[in-house]
């Protein structure tokens, strides 16, 4: 009897669930008909993964908040979304300026007038010193070294810049390098590597047009849950400590160490996560990946170089807050580190070695090295470098960064023009 029961209870439940299935099915049948409820989708970019700003044909003035300060913020984009306050044509026109593209992640699209951030900063210098220039900026947050090339090589060639400037953040580019999540990545091919298309998480394939409403809605009940991303990022996680001879076990002390690294007092609670603690944090767990993410960055390094000859690049590491050394270290970051098992110290050794690499790949790739890891050390001036928001770069460090690529660029362009 018993058995019965149950038996009875489960064909009751796969009845209803049927019931419901169909129901759904004839309803999405009905919407996609008559184009009803039509689905938003979040649709990501088959060339770079995302864009900062779509095209526009137009100029266009941008509006940022500055979470530091509160204060909103206007700036520049042309038609092509490239921060500058020249448009296509007047800058195709000007046959007699330098044109110098430069690209990176959130630190290279900082929320400040265009005057302000280090390209802005660079172009205004070089002008100063007699060399007439057009700065040609183009970069998004969270974009790894991978796709700030992509960008260049979408966005910005076109343009025929005689110099590209790479911003390699240090405090996580080298983490990012290791990423799929919504971003063309490295996948090994031989004795090299190519670049693969991106695993989307949160964005939709930008090369399928889903019409289903009922699907539409699953999949954004489960996006702001955060399981669906969860699930993914697990699975990402799972196959990376695979490489590595790593188990699930490891995975989960990462993601826990991640947990904790969070700081509420913080205006953005995963700020150090965001900016250096991750990057940390996986390489402590999975310690054979830095070698790996470096491995990755001469692959594109040396790509840069072979598909643009004659073109003059800049390796310009920007540093973190960590590894910048502010005096004093803001209390909260060190009440994160006894949290997890890295230290302020191990931390700053860390990146400092990742920086030092960027320097001999530079070095042996020709490739022109910025300090600007020197210069924002050497700063003794009473005004932050970093803000205390979610640690990005200030106006103050922005103008340190972009006097000391246009030093470091100089000469170059002075010879070019001889």
């Amino acid at each position: 009897m018993p058995f019965l029961a149950t038996k009875r209870t489960v064909k009751n439940m796969l009845t209803y669930v049927m019931v419901v299935l169909g129901t759904l099915f004839l309803v999405d049948a009905v919407f996609i008909a008559f184009d009803l409820f039509p689905p938003t989708h979040n649709y990501g970019d088959a060339d770079m993964g995302w864009r900062p700003a779509p095209a526009t044909g137009r100029m266009q003035v941008d509006r940022c908040t500055d979470f530091s300060t509160g204060q909103t913020v206007d700036y520049v984009r042309n038609e092509d979304g490239v921060r500058t306050t020249l448009s296509v044509d007047e800058t195709r026109a000007d046959t007699k300026a330098a044109r110098i593209a430069v690209t990176g992640d959130s630190h290279t699209d900082l929320c400040a007038a265009n005057r302000e951030t280090h390209p802005g900063v660079l172009e205004s210098t070089l002008r100063a010193h007699g060399i007439p220039t057009v700065v040609l900026a183009y970069g998004s947050g969270r974009y790894s070294p991978i796709q700030a090339y992509l960008a260049f090589r979408t966005v910005l060639r076109p343009y025929n810049p005689s110099v590209l400037v790479m911003n390699v953040y240090t405090g996580n580019d080298f983490f990012d390098m290791l990423r799929v999540d919504d971003r063309p990545h490295f996948v090994p091919d031989g004795t090299s590597y190519r670049i693969a298309k991106p695993v989307w998480y949160l964005l939709d394939d930008p090369m399928v047009r889903r019409r289903s409403r009922v699907l539409f809605a699953l999949r954004t009940a489960t996006n702001r849950s955060g399981l669906r991303g969860t699930f993914l990022r697990i699975m990402q996680l799972r196959r990376l400590a695979a490489e590595q001879d790593a188990g699930f076990g490891e995975v989960l002390e990462y993601l826990l160490d991640l947990r904790k690294a969070t700081e509420p007092t913080v205006g953005y609670s995963a700020a150090f996560t965001a900016q250096m603690l991750n990057q940390q944090l996986f390489f402590h767990h999975f310690p054979g990946s830095r070698e790996e993410s470096v491995r990755r960055v001469r692959e594109l390094m040396n790509m840069i170089r072979n598909e643009n000859p004659g073109i003059l690049l800049v390796m310009s590491p920007l540093p973190s807050y960590e590894l910048a050394g502010e005096r004093p270290v803001d209390e909260a970051l060190l009440r994160v580190l006894q949290r997890v098992p890295v230290s302020y110290e191990s931390g700053v050794r860390e990146e400092e070695r990742l920086y030092e690499r960027l320097r001999s790949l530079a070095n042996e790739l020709e490739w022109v090295f910025v300090d600007n890891l020197s210069a924002l050390r050497a700063y003794e001036g009473s005004d932050r470098l970093f803000n205390k928001f979610d640690y990005h770069l200030l106006p103050t460090a922005s103008a340190i960064v972009g006097q000391t690529q246009a030093t470091a660029i100089l000469a170059n362009l002075r010879a070019d023009q001889e």
